[in-house]
């Protein structure tokens, strides 16, 4: 549930493919980034509490480092400042960490950097002083990080401190029944410079964890009968400055074998202005992403149907008994018409006559190919993307082969018939094939509430709100 606010909106678990036109954009809002800022910091204050402090020695010179926290920060009390005396002078030894409070987190989006996250930090802590005993200590700190979104050659999210400062804002020392403010500069010394090492180190040591977190989640989501689907970075993500933008490859693959559209599909990207202001999380899925969904399905013969002759005769009373078989193997073709998705399908239809009394029971009949138009409903159920379909329009049938010489018939004759299939049969069965749902882009312990679904012009959208499950 974790982290440094935000960083677990971006990423999705993923391998490598060979795909290089990303279908899919997430678009994670500032004010994603301000809610899990808020409400998440327990990773951080237990990595701050774990802090050890060793006994006083002399430490090198640290160097300032370069980024947005560079230019923030040109002058002032920057942890890390050279050697101190206090293991000659004062001997504060057994410092320990008893409580840490983190009043605020906040992350930024900076373009050209990534995240810039500023982290106010309240330290109490006791250590046991040669001379005067028993020792409080009282800090208040910052720490300014860049952190940088980038990934790896297998097209996994991976996070890293580019730039860290840790700033001392405050510090009491209460010797006994003493009470001494900003006095003893050598045991504040070594306080801000041991401090101040360990602090970029625990956000470090975080993100660490998260990464290694995003490596061991790259298998394959499973779904429907041999259907898998992964979801990889094709680019570093982009900050903008109020949001960051992930370019997404999803790979479908049918019994492990990768999902191929006959057309290469071209780089889709969501329009600036495109996405749900009061929405956290915006989500773009291009005509590609949906060719691939719905040819990953007919690959596994999803859409594929076969009637038996009683199920005919018992629903769609006939002068004749038939099996029908009902077979697609065409890609689908995928648009987006007047705020609709819209699939069209050519399937093949064959007839076979049912004669009880000869060897051949199933006699070949025609076969005939039907072009309908299929209207597509999306719903965003259990973090899957859930589709149905209705017919749209009419069907257009044309004759393939028949087994009783030349046929004169018109096929709008059939068409009554046809549709009929479709309407109680075969659309059923695809809908009821579809109802397994696709995964959709996650992170372990977040959760998409009140995500609403709309078709564009060129794709679809959806926006939502996140929050953390245990």
């Amino acid at each position: 549930m974790k982290l440094i606010c935000l960083a677990m909106l971006l990423f999705l678990w993923v391998s490598p493919i060979s795909v290089t036109s990303n279908n899919v954009v997430l678009r994670v809002e500032q004010k994603a980034f301000d809610f899990v800022s808020q409400t998440q910091r327990e990773l951080l204050q237990e990595s701050f509490s774990n802090i050890s402090i060793p006994d006083p020695k002399t430490n090198k010179e640290k160097e300032c480092g370069r980024g947005v926290v560079g230019r923030i920060i040109n002058k002032g009390n920057i942890l890390g400042v050279g050697h101190t005396l206090v293991g000659k002078v004062m001997n504060l030894n057994e410092v320990k960490i008893h409580h840490v409070k983190l009043p605020k987190l906040a992350v930024k989006l900076v373009p050209e950097v990534g995240l810039h996250v500023c982290i106010d930090t309240d330290f109490k802590m006791s250590g046991k002083h040669a001379i005067f005993g028993e020792t409080e200590i009282k800090v208040r700190a910052t720490v300014l990080a860049d952190i940088e979104v980038s990934k790896t050659s297998k097209g996994v999210a991976t996070l890293a401190v580019t730039d860290c400062k840790p700033i001392i804002q405050e510090m009491d020392i209460t010797f006994g029944l003493r009470f001494l403010h900003t006095i003893l500069w050598t045991i504040q010394g070594h306080i801000r410079e041991m401090l101040g090492d360990r602090l970029c180190q625990s956000v470090s040591t975080v993100l660490e964890g998260v990464n290694e977190e995003f490596d061991d989640s790259t298998e394959k989501n499973l779904f429907g009968d041999d259907l898998g689907l992964q979801y990889s970075l094709q680019n570093r993500p982009m900050a903008f400055g109020g949001y960051m933008d992930i370019d997404l490859i999803a790979k479908y693959t049918v019994k492990d074998q990768v999902v191929e559209l006959p057309n290469k599909a071209q780089n889709f990207t969501l329009p600036p202005g495109a996405s749900n202001k009061d929405a956290m999380i915006n989500m773009g899925f291009s005509k590609a992403y949906f060719s691939s969904l719905f040819m990953a399905f007919v690959s596994s013969g999803g859409f594929n149907l076969e009637i038996p002759s009683t199920y005919v005769s018992s629903r769609y009373p006939q002068p004749l008994r038939v099996d029908m078989k009902i077979v697609l193997s065409q890609t689908p073709v995928v648009t987006f018409q007047s705020k609709q998705l819209i699939l069209q399908i050519s399937p093949h239809v064959e007839m076979f006559v049912v004669v009880s009394n000869s060897p051949y029971r199933n006699q070949h009949l025609l076969t005939v190919n039907v072009v309908a138009s299929l209207v597509a409903a999306l719903d965003v159920e259990e973090e899957k993307l859930k589709t149905s379909v209705s017919l749209q329009g009419d069907l257009n049938l044309v004759f393939v082969s028949v087994s009783f010489g030349k046929c004169k018939c018109n096929p709008s004759l059939l068409s009554e018939y046809i549709r009929t299939v479709f309407e109680k049969a075969y659309l059923p069965h695809i809908n009821d094939t579809l109802s397994v749902g696709v995964p959709l882009p996650k992170v372990p312990n977040i959760q998409f509430i009140e995500p609403v679904v709309k078709i564009e012009k060129n794709y679809a959208a959806i926006s939502s709100n996140v929050q953390y499950t245990e």
